[in-house]
């Protein structure tokens, strides 16, 4: 196993991370839209086309992720993949509009801080 990043892993990573933040805003969106009213709120949401949707975008994640573990060693694969939490909250404010506030941000940067320093080395 090669301990340098190459352009497919980095490629692959990414694909990891855009998938990672899809299932999750999938999530959210199907839970939303379930009718928390009813008497069987898992039936509910089990129905929704987003929570499928987020499903399979974890399905097809896991997948990419197995194949960058087969290239890239976990203590650097993994630390990249954690830009998820701050894409999360990114992706939700741009889509969903929800509100960030101060320390949300503030915590999102130093995520994104912490990458860019596994990244480098």
């Amino acid at each position: 196993m090669s301990s340098s990043l190459t352009l497919p892993v980095v490629a692959l990573l990414a694909f990891c991370i855009l998938a990672e933040i899809a299932r999750e805003l999938c999530f959210k969106a199907g839970a939303e839209h379930a009718q928390v009213s009813t008497a069987s709120y898992t039936m509910s949401v089990v129905r929704q086309p987003l929570v499928w949707a987020g499903i399979a975008a974890w399905a097809v994640e896991i997948v990419g992720w197995v194949m960058v573990l087969q290239q890239a060693p976990l203590g650097i694969a993994f630390p990249i993949m954690t830009i998820t939490y701050a894409g999360v909250p990114l992706a939700s404010r741009l889509l969903l509009k929800e509100h960030l506030n101060v320390s949300q941000i503030a915590g999102t940067a130093l995520v994104v801080l912490g990458v860019v320093c596994v990244g480098l080395s």
